[in-house]
């Protein structure tokens, strides 16, 4: 972390935050002055290992080293933290009922750790265990046994490492996760040609990635799996599978040009229908499948648009209106495209279960004015700064319940919950804003609530739920919750050789 004390400006621009009804990025963004001019980069995707015979085993080494960087004039050698040696890392592609081994060598020079986002896999060590750390120059065999009726779908990779989460993934330490199950037997869907979107922020500071704590927002630009502004190349009446991953902290509004983005599936689950959308709201940890089909030949921005229209608390989120990726399509318009499916896969809708507790989360923050150590922002969940010695909620297996959080803030959180998908069930107490699937990461709004249903199903053991902006969660807004066999009881909230010195750890 850095030592020097940022002004409150930095810090909540580079964490998509809104200060006295003002656009916190003025007109100083300029991503030609940030990574060079010249023509588009060609598409990039990071290297791509696949199961075999129901195992992917696969090695992640944790290191700094020297990784290209996109730029609108070509590619800049980088230093970076990052994992096997690319930026994004490897893309990791199972199937439901595979076994995934990853062999973990930590060679960067702090603590780290490694959480599947999405994955249904058990939360105790082999598997899903955030609490875990990993010291420099050690290792460990990761083993997640994935179950046979894993939602086929778009996840990802990325290190969880309480206090350092923000500035390792930051600085490069993610990568996508593909579970292919039912969704990818659909006839429409089977065999498609398939597009990675890893969105992520970057700035490069005399030839390496910036430290997150020191980096503002008006100083970065946003990149397409490493790559500022590629250009995809596309036919005329192709249907192409696109996964969108927002592994940033902004928040991205989502449109091509002249097409709609018909969605198949959020956060790895499937719709019931396919929808067809001109815009997609990605927020920070949230992936979106999409297919797409142009049906005439030209070049075709993919771009974020502004949330200023939603009103004065949604302004400063994302930088500025921002070209994304260019879609270059050639070729005579085809006679007859070929159809896209309509019914996906059916939904065990929530709103129609018996719910067997409801519970409340308060969501406050505290910022200082003026100029502030970061020691002095801190994010709560009911009161509470998170504590990985403290189980702040206790579930028994196989209960559904439903979860209210209430936002007193005046800035959007992007809920994360581990391990179990949820459904929404309303937004602002409105009901019928209720959506038809499952997600693991969903917009908290301003000064509003959110309501959710979910099943805690399969595993039992600890993780944790967090709001998504990394600096958030770094700094209080996460906490641990127990799933517990019902015939053994609740363990103790309290863990023992768990403390943890919040505001001290890792720094």
């Amino acid at each position: 972390m850095s030592g020097r004390g940022l002004s409150r400006r930095e810090l909540l621009a580079r964490s998509g935050a809104f200060a006295g009804g003002a656009l916190l990025l003025g007109s100083g963004w300029n991503p030609a002055r940030a990574l060079g001019q010249g023509a588009a980069p060609e598409w990039f995707e990071p290297p791509h290992v696949t199961s075999v015979g129901g195992v992917l085993s696969t090695q992640l080494r944790v290191a700094e080293g020297s990784v290209p960087i996109g730029t609108a004039a070509g590619t800049l050698p980088t230093r970076a933290v990052v994992y096997e040696n690319t930026y994004p890392g490897p893309t990791l592609d199972i199937h439901a009922g595979d076994t995934l081994k990853v062999d973990f060598i930590n060679r960067a020079p702090k603590q780290t750790n490694l959480h599947t986002h999405g994955l249904h896999v058990s939360p105790k060590k082999p598997s899903d265990d955030v609490l875990l750390m990993i010291d420099p120059g050690h290792s460990f065999h990761y083993r997640y046994d994935v179950p046979d009726d894993h939602p086929g779908g778009t996840l990802w990779y990325h290190a969880h490492r309480h206090m350092l989460t923000d500035n390792q993934v930051f600085g490069g330490m993610f990568g996508l996760l593909i579970v292919r199950g039912e969704l990818d037997r659909i006839e429409g869907i089977a065999g498609l040609p398939e597009r990675q979107f890893q969105f992520s922020q970057m700035e490069v500071v005399d030839g390496q990635v910036a430290d997150a704590s020191s980096s503002s927002l008006s100083d970065q630009v946003t990149l397409v799996n490493g790559r500022y502004q590629p250009t995809l190349q596309m036919t005329t009446g192709q249907t192409q599978r696109w996964r969108l991953s927002n592994t940033s902290s902004v928040f991205l509004r989502v449109e091509l040009q002249g097409h709609p983005l018909h969605v198949i599936a959020v956060d790895g689950n499937a719709l019931p229908q396919t929808e067809a959308h001109d815009l997609i709201e990605i927020a920070p940890g949230s992936r979106f499948d999409v297919l797409v089909q142009p049906e005439a030949a030209g070049t075709f921005e993919l771009r974020s648009l502004s949330w200023k229209s939603l009103g004065v608390f949604y302004e400063s989120m994302v930088p500025v209106p921002q070209v994304l990726a260019q879609i270059s399509v050639t070729g005579d318009p085809p006679t007859a495209p070929a159809p896209l499916p309509t019914t996906l896969l059916p939904l065990h809708d929530l709103r129609h279960v018996h719910v067997d507790r409801r519970r409340t989360f308060r969501l406050e923050e505290r910022e200082p004015r003026g100029t502030g150590d970061e020691a002095g922002f801190e994010y709560f969940i009911n009161g509470r700064l998170f504590d990985a010695s403290y189980i702040n909620t206790q579930v028994p297996l196989g209960a559904t319940e439903e979860w209210e959080f209430r936002n007193l803030t005046y800035e959007p959180h992007p809920l994360h919950i581990h391990v179990n998908p949820f459904q929404v069930v309303a937004i602002n107490g409105d009901r019928s804003r209720a959506e038809n699937h499952y997600r693991d990461t969903a917009l908290i709004p301003p000064f509003g609530s959110l309501t959710i249903r979910h099943r805690f199903l399969d595993y039992t053991g600890i993780f944790v739920m967090h709001c998504h902006i990394l600096f958030h969660e770094d700094h209080g807004m996460m906490e641990l919750i127990e799933v517990y066999d019902p015939k053994k009881g609740p363990g103790p909230r309290r863990l023992p050789g768990m403390a943890m010195d919040h505001d001290h750890m890792g720094m």
